[in-house]
């Protein structure tokens, strides 16, 4: 019976980090006052994560503009970005809706920035020239008859 209880006290022991490691919210279990040379040492705990430091309104300004230039559908496109207090705000024209919200998600991939106020405008689309399906076709012409009888 001393022999069954240990057994399962040592598989126990054994068992519980792996399942702590598996729950990443989970405590570190508490040390064992057993000494037993095969139980694992449990898992450390991960480090604290340190505050990133503060990034300031030119640094954003310049990631956000070197992101928007290396962007392949807003390459061509003149676009201009500011920032203050971590807001970034967008301006120029792009030819669709499309790409201002892909403008819109560059910028907020930028760290540091807090919030995009896009002032992008979308440019009207040209209208082209409509054809014209009689093109070389006389034109029919309606003639009246003043002397006709009604």
């Amino acid at each position: 019976m001393k022999r069954l209880v240990t057994v399962s006290f040592l598989c126990l022991a054994l068992a519980s980090p792996s399942f702590a490691v598996q729950n990443k919210n989970a405590k570190a279990p508490a040390k064992s006052t057993t000494q037993n040379s095969n139980a694992k040492a449990p898992a450390k705990p991960a480090a604290a994560k340190t505050p990133a430091a503060p990034v300031d309104d030119a640094t954003i300004t310049a990631a956000v503009k070197a992101k928007l230039a290396k962007t392949p559908s807003l390459k061509t496109a003149s676009l201009d970005a500011t920032t203050k207090d971590g807001v970034v705000t967008l301006t120029g024209a792009l030819k669709t809706g499309g790409l201002k919200g892909v403008a819109t998600n560059v910028a907020k991939s930028v760290k540091g920035v807090k919030k995009v106020d896009n002032k992008i405008t979308v440019e009207p689309k040209a209208k082209a020239p409509a054809a014209n399906k009689n093109a070389g076709a006389p034109k029919a012409t309606k003639t009246t008859n003043k002397n006709a009888k009604k």
